[in-house]
């Protein structure tokens, strides 16, 4: 795990639905990915590959 101290960005709703496609496609080809992700003001970055998704619906 890697981590990197910086201010966060927000993603656009177009960048959110090109991460969703990218994701379900390392899903199905069993590609392996990189993860970035924002927490407690820490940028944190992981490496695996996808085995499962669980979908939530923005209401």
């Amino acid at each position: 795990m890697h981590r990197i101290t910086r201010s966060h960005t927000l993603l656009t709703e177009e960048q959110m639905e090109q991460v969703n496609l990218t994701l379900i496609e390392a899903l199905h080809t069993n590609k392996q990915v990189h993860l970035t992700y924002y927490k407690q003001g820490q940028y944190i970055t992981e490496t695996g590959f996808i085995q499962f998704a669980d979908y939530l619906q923005c209401v």
